[in-house]
């Protein structure tokens, strides 16, 4: 493998969806440089840019400025990386790539949850969307998301869209990581895969702060696979996820296929009670980071 730039001591790249474990693995590695969604806007619009086929890898690569070229931290947890995990992989050979990795149905129900946060704070906090809402979401989403803060719909038609761009996602980055140079870590093993993690970047397991490997706790979870749950719904999931969930997630595989899910709240208008006294309370205490 080819050595790192001499002022960094390991160059990691976490190529994740958003939701996935992206500031455990920032914080584990808080002894090092690491970042967590640094410049993640001015990364997503060259990177939706060059999805849709309007810029070349160069074009690209010069529209983020200096933020990927020459590389500037160790540990680089930014939920972007993974649009263009390619050219990443091919400007630097010497790097390693962490693909962190959750079941379909709780990260698709975790990362609605942020979203109807972030929707609900605009009630009392007037301030635009960025790039993330108005084109990344979507993408994932097929256009299906309501952003309308008013709106008290249920967002159960942005399920299918996403399991398929959870597959899309999965099935592609199998293709394109290199294997000596790639691990995929299922969120909930993190802290159990620390030796394999350290090994893998290159560092002794014991200068990683394992007392941080699940930040970011999500406040309430609102469970839409069995909450709208149909026939269509099982149709998207056995025609795209299936596989890969029966592969790698086991477990959830067959609560699912045996409707065996732990319940949670699945009354739309209670979780929505709920999360928007959760959200009044923040927006108090934290003010406008919660919208944005």
């Amino acid at each position: 493998m080819s050595a790192h730039p001499p002022w960094l001591r390991f160059q990691a790249y976490v190529v994740g969806l958003p939701k996935t474990g992206s500031t455990s693995l920032a914080t584990l590695f808080g002894r090092y440089r690491s970042g967590h969604e640094w410049q993640l806007m001015e990364l997503l619009g060259p990177a939706l840019r060059r999805r849709k086929g309007e810029l070349s890898d160069e074009e690209f690569l010069r529209a983020t400025g200096q933020r990927l070229i020459p590389a500037s931290l160790e540990m680089d947890s930014t939920t972007a990386h993974y649009l263009y995990a390619e050219v990443l992989r091919d400007q630097f050979p010497q790097a390693v790539f962490l693909h962190t990795v959750r079941d379909v149905q709780s990260w698709a129900s975790s990362l609605l949850d942020m979203v109807l946060r972030k929707r609900l704070a605009r009630r009392m906090i007037q301030i635009p969307y960025s790039i993330w809402g108005s084109e990344y979401l979507a993408v994932m989403t097929e256009g299906t998301y309501n952003l309308d803060p008013d709106q008290r719909g249920d967002d159960h038609s942005s399920l299918t869209p996403l399991m398929r761009y959870w597959a899309a996602h999965l099935r592609e980055m199998a293709d394109l990581l290199p294997a000596d140079r790639s691990l995929r870590i299922r969120t909930r093993d993190i802290q159990d895969r620390l030796p394999e993690i350290a090994a893998l970047v290159g560092v002794p397991v014991s200068t990683l702060r394992a007392d941080l490997a699940h930040a970011n706790q999500a406040p309430l979870r609102f469970d839409r696979f069995m909450a709208f749950d149909s026939d269509e719904l099982r149709a998207v999931y056995d025609q795209h996820c299936a596989d890969l969930m029966a592969e790698i997630f086991p477990e959830e595989h067959a609560a699912w296929v045996n409707r065996s899910n732990a319940p949670g709240i699945l009354d739309w208008e209670t979780y929505l009670a709920d999360l928007e006294a959760w959200v009044k309370d923040a927006v108090q205490r934290h003010g406008p980071q919660i919208a944005r």
